[in-house]
């Protein structure tokens, strides 16, 4: 059976060979694919790095997908594991702007390479897990087994608020995304929004980025 991997994306750092969680995420994602690749004798992963132009620094061309690439491609060329990882694989998804998306699009991926069976690893960072998972029972039919594999490398400040906070803005998150998939209107209507949270974080002149997400999440959760 076709092994791929799904690798999403969160936001753009300002320099992802230097970004902290990054760089914490992606090695440790690096190393289980490389255990399961070893472990299962794969031949050529496919591994899909999905997160669209969410840059918050001028002038806003930057996704998610070429940044992750950038640092993997690095990972997988040192020097004592290159000859078990060059042939890996790695595929740029550069249209989603949220999770939901990552899905829909990685989704349209795999069926253009006409792949009908395949285990699917999806790698997020572990207070989405609920919110991946039932996602993941929805979007991708029984042909398909997904494992969802669960890094803790959120070390900023957003890591440590009140886990109160984070359950009620995965919860809301959810509510939309499973409002979003009833039809191709709502679907508009997701992207809008995400759309309107990047607008937000662009505009604001505060560079203290996780403050200001933080803020966005009070304000929204604020009017429910």
């Amino acid at each position: 059976m076709k092994n791929i991997f799904l690798i999403f994306g969160y936001g753009v750092p300002k320099d992802i060979l230097k970004d902290e969680n990054y760089n914490l995420y992606l090695k440790i994602v690096f190393n289980k694919i490389y255990d399961i690749f070893a472990k299962n004798e794969i031949v050529n992963p496919v591994i899909i790095f999905s997160g669209g132009v969410t840059d918050c620094r001028k002038p806003y061309k930057r996704n998610e997908a070429d940044e992750m690439i950038k640092l993997f491609d690095l990972l997988r060329k040192r020097q004592f594991v290159k000859n078990l990882t060059k042939n890996w694989v790695l595929i740029p998804e550069k249209k989603s702007i949220s999770t939901l998306e990552n899905f829909l699009f990685c989704k349209k991926i795999i069926s253009k390479r006409k792949i009908n069976k395949a285990n699917i690893y999806i790698f997020c960072e572990q207070t989405r897990e609920r919110r991946i998972k039932k996602l993941s029972k929805i979007i991708f039919n029984k042909n398909y087994k997904c494992c969802i594999v669960t890094v803790d490398f959120d070390t900023s400040s957003n890591r440590y608020l009140d886990p109160e906070f984070i359950t009620k803005k995965e919860k809301e998150e959810l509510k939309h995304s499973l409002w979003a998939l009833k039809g191709r209107e709502n679907l508009k209507k997701h992207r809008k929004s995400v759309e309107e949270k990047l607008k937000f974080l662009r505009e604001v002149k505060s560079k203290d980025h996780e403050k200001e997400i933080k803020k966005f999440w009070e304000m929204r959760l604020g009017k429910l």
